[in-house]
């Protein structure tokens, strides 16, 4: 079998999520193999996160410095938790969103 079984609890329901790791597990076992788990936070270095949100490292960098990304250090170097991540794109989406809805509701009816 030798296949990647990646869950992410906060994602998925818990009956979703128990099942994927019960037909793994039972899986494994038909094949006489071992199963090993491991759980790990996910992380994004600043240039990741910029890439993703199309600024630069620096930029980013500034906003962990700012205090608008959360970060951890890990040794001299910043990392991002996926999550923290997350909820800064969705605030800068939705400010975007905010930002330019009434000139696109215009647009849409002509005013």
């Amino acid at each position: 079998m030798h296949a990647q079984l990646t869950i992410d609890p906060s994602r998925q329901s818990e009956e979703e999520w128990l099942a994927a790791m019960k037909s793994y597990v039972l899986r494994a076992r038909e094949n006489g193999e071992v199963v090993s788990l491991r759980s790990r936070p996910e992380f994004l270095s600043p240039q990741a996160a910029g890439l993703r949100l199309g600024m630069s490292r620096s930029t980013v960098t500034r906003k962990i410095e700012a205090g608008e990304i959360r970060a951890i250090k890990v040794g001299t170097h910043h990392r991002i938790p996926l999550r923290e991540f997350e909820a800064y794109r969705d605030k800068l989406v939705g400010s975007m969103i905010a930002a330019t809805s009434d000139d696109i509701e215009a647009d849409l009816h002509g005013d």
